[in-house]
């Protein structure tokens, strides 16, 4: 039977943490703490006399119910006593497990830091019916009003992949209402990837793609639970979906540690290993170092094979748990990364040399007291520093007039750039279950403080006289002071400011009826950088199990997303407003705000097979959309004055069916910019330039709403899993995109149709080849709106374990990327905005 039980993994990580808010932060980007409590720790006792066994070892497994994914195991003492620490807030069932049997014990829902105190006192050797504590035997938690996708570490170290550090994209690629962009950028339900990690309960916000910052190393990953809507009201600053990451604990044994390292297409490697294990009763430790390069690091833009875009990271990750006393637990964390990559060439041989050099450290402490057996405080506190640079052949300012031969050597501009993030913050929150007037309720509050001194520096200069030549497609004569090649100057922003956040938040959820689940929360925040902004925001859900096999969920969300800090500065500068000529905009991209419904619900068919709905609508005011400086990776925040976002989602899902696992998902979101009534510019704040930014301000005249680069009305995502006992395994991955949206306009600025569009295409030096992979038929007479050509990938994964025949702790794997070597585009724009390619066949 332990077969069966491994055979079923997409494990869960849900929101927050244990006894009230575990202490990590990490990674890149920057981090912005709000009270999140989504971890708990399960205290258990075996008392019966089980099987006893010359040299047996007893352990008991978490197993989560919606997934029946492995999260935890915990060796039983020689009293009979086990724990559970960090375990997401979801419902398990707890199985006792010797080396020979497997025997299935209690269900328990974990909802709150609270201890969970359980006692095993009778067993019973059958399949998989549990004996209820806590909940009734359905397979849905209907404390969550939310859409979750759960994945287990098992199904992490089996996703083909090229390397470790690509593990979250392809886990957020098979989530759905995720849209792919360039160089690793999603797009979550229509909006801006704008999705909040939290790492062992610790909120990161902040972009961790390729060229905003280092990327995370799966390899320490235990489990991760992405949230896509319906967010309590300890959720705040990035909303568009929550990712939540349960990494691997010294508790997890006494001692362990694994070596990994693999070679790939690209001249990719990687090499790493992590080493953990319990100090003492009370005490353990866990560290992780990682190293991995590539010469396909950053997409390239000039064809499908790679162009000047080689990279590396090397990352080190240490945490330690101490448990105080039988009320007090203390943790800590640290990690450093260090990452250079290179920006694609648009040409074979161009002398062009940029590059992107990112550092950044973390270190952070979080304590947990438990008040009583019903109530957790927590205090936490942490340090975070990241530093960006970007040259050009070599240089960061043009400083003198010598510098300017060098800069020639760029294809299209000049950019030198540096930005330095620091956080510095603190939490207190507190969480109880108490049972008021009869009906049980899990409340928390919490309040955070953190400020963010931020610095940035950044000049460009146009060093191609085609970009500035209004007799040549793309040509804008309004950045002509900017062009070295007509005597023009670097445009220049170098800038610093302080900003601070309050935050704070009540939620109480309560149960009625054995069939109702009600969530009502409201949540404060006050942030300041150029301006005070302050916002208070409710989220409201509800819950109806109509029976064990179907639930529905209805939620409102007022949302305040915090706009992204990375390259802030730059684009709220006056001279930023002074180079787009957008008139009616401010100089000051603010934070977004909107109203968020959502209605779904789930039907459990049998055993195996299960179904999950949902519909969701946003209305939007301030609108963040990104723009990128060409192909630099250079992006910027950007406000739309109103937006509107529709779509839904059909899952199902196949559990363990003669050792396969599968999951099959529609999506359909439509993202949409709203034109305002008054006739004005629909663009309110932000660097926005070149074609991108005419298109944005000056929407087609025949529609209401025009289209974000957010917007794709149709994806479906397959995968399949199969898992032998004997150790073999295979996954398999598709995917089918069809297609983020851009606009194509001739030199009148009406939309052209099809063969004017190729027409055109062509006059501007593009290829047959590129011209294949977009779709050019405008969707209404003299419309600019085109998009990608629709396409379908299949990424392949096989492997054997030879620790399940052999006992030997070895495990060998092959991954094929775009098994068919479709070629594909994630982007095509103009000369100031970047077109992307996606990766070729790749094997690992």
């Amino acid at each position: 039977m332990k077969s069966t039980l491994d055979d079923s993994l997409i494990t869960i990580i849900e929101r927050d943490m244990k006894k009230s808010l575990l202490l990590y932060i990490m990674l890149s980007a920057i981090t912005f703490l709000y009270a999140q409590q989504s971890f708990g720790t399960i205290e258990g006792k075996l008392k019966i006399e089980y099987p006893k066994q010359e040299k047996a070892e007893i352990n008991v497994n978490l197993v989560e119910v919606s997934a029946r994914s492995l999260v935890q195991t915990s060796k039983v003492s020689g009293e009979g006593r086990f724990i559970f620490y960090n375990v997401p807030f979801a419902t398990y069932d707890l199985i006792v497990e010797n080396t020979m049997e497997m025997y299935n014990a209690k269900r328990v829902v974990v909802n709150s830091p609270v201890v969970i105190n359980v006692e095993i006192d009778s067993i019973k050797r059958q399949e998989f019916s549990p004996v209820i504590i806590i909940g009734t035997n359905a397979a849905f938690d209907k404390s969550r009003a939310s859409s979750h996708t759960v994945v287990s570490e098992r199904m992490i170290d089996e996703l083909p992949v090229s390397s470790s550090t690509k593990v979250i994209e392809n886990i957020l690629l098979s989530t759905p209402g995720a849209i792919p962009d360039e160089d690793g950028r999603m797009h979550f339900r229509g909006e801006d990837a704008q999705m909040q990690y939290i790492i062992d309960g610790i909120p990161i916000t902040g972009n961790l793609t390729r060229v905003y910052s280092s990327l995370f190393n799966a390899s320490m990953i235990k489990s991760v639970d992405i949230q896509t809507g319906n967010f309590g009201a300890e959720y705040g600053v990035d909303n568009s979906a929550i990712l939540s990451v349960n990494t691997k604990s010294g508790f997890d044994k006494e001692l362990f540690g694994s070596a990994f390292a693999g070679l790939g297409t690209f001249k990719g490697q990687e090499r790493g290993f992590d080493l953990g294990g319990t100090v003492s009763k009370g005490f353990a430790l866990y560290g992780n170092l990682n190293y991995s390069s590539s010469d396909k690091y950053l997409d390239p833009i000039m064809s499908s094979q790679p162009n000047h875009s080689s990279g590396k990271n090397i990352s080190f990750f240490g945490k330690g748990d101490v448990v105080l006393s039988s009320q007090m637990q203390l943790h800590f964390l640290g990690n450093m990364n260090k990452t250079d990559f290179e920006i694609p060439n648009t040409k074979p041989n161009s002398k062009q040399d940029q590059r992107q050099a990112m550092n950044d450290y973390m270190a952070g402490f979080r304590m947990n007291y438990n008040i009583n057996s019903s109530g957790v405080l927590s205090l936490l506190g942490y340090r975070r520093y990241s530093k960006t640079e970007f040259t050009s052949n070599g240089l960061k300012k043009l400083s003198y007039p010598s510098d300017t031969s060098s800069a020639m050597n760029n294809d299209k501009m000049f950019i030198g750039a540096e930005r330095i993030n620091e956080n510095n913050g603190g939490q207190l929150d507190y969480s109880t279950n108490q049972n008021w007037c009869g009906v049980p309720h899990v409340f928390l509050a919490g309040i955070s403080r953190e400020i963010f001194p931020l610095k940035e520096f950044f000049n460009f200069a146009i060093t191609n006289p085609l970009l500035t030549d209004t007799s040549v497609a793309g040509g804008d004569l309004a950045y002509k002071s900017y062009d070295l090649t007509k005597g023009g100057k670097p445009f220049l922003v170098d800038a610093a400011r302080t900003g601070k956040r309050v935050s704070a938040y009540l939620q109480d959820q309560f149960m009625y009826n054995d069939k109702w689940s009600f969530s009502c929360g409201l949540r404060f925040d006050r942030y300041s950088l150029f301006e005070n902004e302050t916002e208070l925001s409710p989220r409201i859900s509800a819950t109806y199990l109509w029976s064990d096999d179907l639930i529905f969920h209805i939620s409102y969300n007022r949302i305040f997303m915090q706009v992204p800090v990375e390259n802030i500065l730059v684009s709220s500068s006056n001279e930023a407003l002074q180079i787009t000529k957008q008139v009616g905009t401010s100089n000051i991209v603010k934070s977004e705000r909107s109203n968020v419904l959502e209605l779904g619900g789930a039907y459990k068919l049998n055993s195996n097979v299960d179904f999950e709905l949902v519909g969701y609508s946003k209305l939007i005011d301030n609108f963040i959309v990104k723009v990128e400086l060409g192909n630099s990776g250079i992006i910027f925040p950007v406000n739309l004055k109103k937006g509107l976002v529709a779509g839904g989602e059909l899952r199902t899902r196949l559990h363990n069916w003669n050792n396969i696992s599968a999951t099959l998902s529609f999506s359909t979101c439509a993202s949409l910019g709203l034109k305002p009534n008054d006739g004005s510019n629909p663009i309110g704040a932000g660097l926005i330039i070149g074609e991108e930014g005419q298109n944005y301000s000056h929407p087609f005249a025949g529609e209401d709403m025009f289209k974000t680069e957010h917007n794709q009305l149709f994806t479906a995502v397959l995968d399949i899993a199969y898992h032998n006992p004997n150790g073999f395994y295979g996954t398999l991955n598709g995917r089918f995109d069809s297609g983020l949206p851009f606009d194509l306009a001739g030199k009148d600025g009406v939309g052209l149709d099809e063969a004017a569009s190729i027409a055109e295409l062509k006059s501007r030096g593009y290829s047959d080849a590129i011209i294949s992979l977009l779709s050019l038929s405008p969707e209404k007479p003299g419309s600019p709106d085109k998009s990608l050509a629709p396409r379908v990938l299949f990424d392949l994964g096989l492997g054997y374990d030879f620790r399940n025949s052999f006992d030997f702790p070895l495990k060998l794997s092959a991954n094929i990327l775009n098994l068919l070597n479709t070629e594909f585009l994630y982007k095509f724009e103009s000369s100031f905005s970047g077109t992307h390619y996606g990766y070729p066949r790749m094997v690992s």
